[in-house]
């Protein structure tokens, strides 16, 4: 069984539709639904997200706000072999469960991750030089990520059960636990373990599916897109420099805050 995890703190207006996307890309051409089970993980939400939840998903449980607290007790609740993280505005591809799966069929993957494109508002318009910076942005990002193996929350994250267990889940971490996880599977996966005087190599993989995620785009609608790509870059470098999850919470005090969607016609820098 795959079980698929979604964090949610007020969600009303994107759970619904997620999951039955997720619902829908567990469908065989033949009608049939791969065996899926899907988990929302919520922490704390006041605006009828449970009520949305407890309709449509498979378990409702209900955690402490914080991402990676909310993934780690979804997967406590889960019985599937193979775990799948998504963000409650995640679009999934047509027949993305039974990608995974086909993935899995090689003994070596050990996890992986879609490429992602940008799934922006119906009320949004871009300037041309604003629509061709983000798409240089978001080719780089699929580029680097499949490069790096080293893949943020809204890429779907998937990974075997049994070693997200040998990697003892989420670490605790107000922000990047995602490319933490996924950087502590890389190391994994290279993994070279020493007996007597032979060394043994693992030499496993992480997966990259083509088809894309469609991720949303409502914090550059927010805070503007130039500004948002800034401060992800600024993170995430800080974050590898080292620099504690207290000082990343002290520079970038609202990242974590949940955007909402604007009624502007024209995108902001």
């Amino acid at each position: 069984m795959i079980s698929v995890i979604i964090v949610t703190l007020n969600e009303v207006e994107n759970l619904k539709n997620t999951i039955k996307i997720v619902r829908n890309s567990a469908l065989l051409n033949s009608g049939k639904s791969l065996p899926i089970e899907i988990i929302v993980s919520d922490g704390g939400s006041i605006d009828g997200t449970l009520e949305l939840a407890e309709e449509f998903a498979d378990k409702v449980v209900y955690s402490q706000k914080g991402r990676y607290i909310q993934l780690n007790t979804g997967v406590k609740a889960s019985n599937g072999d193979i775990l799948i993280f998504l963000h409650a505005d995640i679009v999934l591809p047509r027949g993305a469960i039974l990608r995974i799966l086909k993935s899995f069929q090689d003994p070596k993957v050990l996890g992986g991750a879609f490429k992602k494109c940008w799934n922006w508002s119906p009320n949004v318009t871009l300037s041309k030089f604003l629509e061709i910076s983000a798409n240089f942005w978001q080719g780089f990002g699929n580029w680097l990520t499949q490069l790096i193996k080293e893949f943020p929350g809204d890429n779907a994250f998937f990974i075997r059960r049994d070693i997200f267990d040998q990697l003892n889940g989420f670490s605790p971490m107000w922000i990047c636990e995602d490319f933490d996880l996924s950087r502590r599977l890389l190391k994994y996966s290279k993994k070279i373990e020493k007996k007597l005087f032979k060394k043994i190599s693992y030499k496993k993989k992480i997966a990259y599916i083509r088809s894309p995620v469609k991720s949303s785009t409502r914090r550059f609608e927010t805070y503007g897109f130039f500004r948002s790509v800034y401060l992800w870059f600024k993170i995430y470098w800080l974050w590898r420099a080292g620099f504690s999850q207290d000082k990343l919470r002290k520079l970038v005090p609202k990242y974590n805050t949940i955007p909402q969607y604007t009624k502007r016609s024209i995108l902001r820098f």
